[in-house]
């Protein structure tokens, strides 16, 4: 309980600060646009002092990186899922990163005069995200703890598709977190299967599940190998999209390569923690750990999220269009 309330004092607090850097941007895009209409705000900061109008924008956006997790505004997230109970620690992971993306997604287009110091921040943020966030994710022995971190590195690469500045990497960002949603989803579908009563679960507690509960266990490695990024999954679809979106943005520029490459390694990284996940679950011998008890109801919804995962992997081109088409409506 004290855990939990010291969780829910952390969030409140950092949400206050996103909040105020929010509000402060707002503050000075109404102080040099004179409006709140979007679109008359995008013409505004082309004829605002570049310096202020930029400043404002990085304000606003800096309070959707908290939703997100995006480094530096991260520091909530391995204590709140650890904190949480486990299912509204998926309701975190989950739903309010969708409008998130939806809303750094239309604060980008604000972008004054197609400033290429956001674009050069947002690399470097996105290569902080990814680093810190797996390399943390490596030596945690708590699974919401090693999903938190590991959902900060992949706020790192939504960030690949919002720094191209055009309507096609939005619509990859968009399909990505759509898949991050329906990944993360099946992940804590079996945590809450496996600890009915709420308690966090440690890695060790997944021991034998292939022979405790075999559903749970393909669900729950299908979902693994998904945001691990291995093919034929979403995960790994929608990582190939990002880097070569962020690739051909970058149109030969060096800086862009390197940014690809040092991303690529991160995926790399990513399948460690997340495969030895998996080892566990399918390689060791349950011990005295008891069977897990799942209704039916429970396990429709994980094989209906495991088909899900694989459609859009396999199929994505519809999902892409129908994410290119809420991107040209919030633009």
């Amino acid at each position: 309980m004290r855990i939990r309330m010291e969780a829910g004092i952390q969030y409140i607090l950092f949400g206050v600060m996103a909040t105020g850097f929010m509000l402060f941007g707002m503050s000075y895009i109404f102080g040099l646009t004179g409006t709140t209409y979007l679109q008359d705000i995008v013409l505004g900061l082309q004829k605002a002092p570049q310096p202020a109008a930029l400043f404002a924008v990085l304000m606003v956006m800096a309070g959707f990186f908290f939703k997100l997790a995006v480094f530096p505004m991260h520091f909530w997230v391995p204590d709140i899922y650890q904190g949480a109970a486990n299912e509204t620690t998926g309701f975190i992971a989950t739903v309010p990163k969708l409008g998130a993306v939806a809303l750094l997604i239309r604060i980008t287009t604000l972008n004054p005069g197609g400033n290429m110091t956001i674009v050069y921040l947002l690399m470097f943020l996105a290569l902080c995200s990814m680093f810190y966030g797996n390399l943390s994710a490596l030596v945690q022995t708590d699974v919401k703890r090693m999903l938190g971190f590991s959902g900060i590195a992949h706020a790192g690469f939504i960030l690949l598709g919002l720094l191209t500045l055009d309507p096609a990497g939005f619509a990859i960002a968009m399909y990505y977190i759509a898949g991050y949603v329906v990944m993360n989803l099946a992940c804590f579908l079996v945590l809450c299967a496996v600890s009915p009563n709420g308690e966090n679960l440690a890695i060790e507690d997944l021991k034998g599940l292939h022979k405790r509960q075999p559903v749970l266990a393909f669900i729950l490695a299908v979902s693994l190998f998904a945001l691990a990024g291995i093919p034929p999954f979403v995960g790994f679809m929608g990582k190939f999209m990002l880097l070569t979106g962020a690739l051909k943005a970058g149109s030969g520029n060096s800086i862009y390569l390197l940014l690809v490459i040092l991303a690529a390694i991160n995926t790399a990284i990513a399948i460690y923690y997340y495969l030895s996940v998996v080892r566990v679950a399918y390689t060791s011998d349950p011990e005295d750990r008891p069977e897990v008890a799942v209704d039916g109801l429970s396990k429709a919804v994980g094989v209906l999220l495991v088909v899900l995962i694989i459609i859009m992997g396999t199929i994505p081109e519809r999902i892409i269009a129908l994410a290119d088409t809420a991107v040209k409506s919030i633009m």
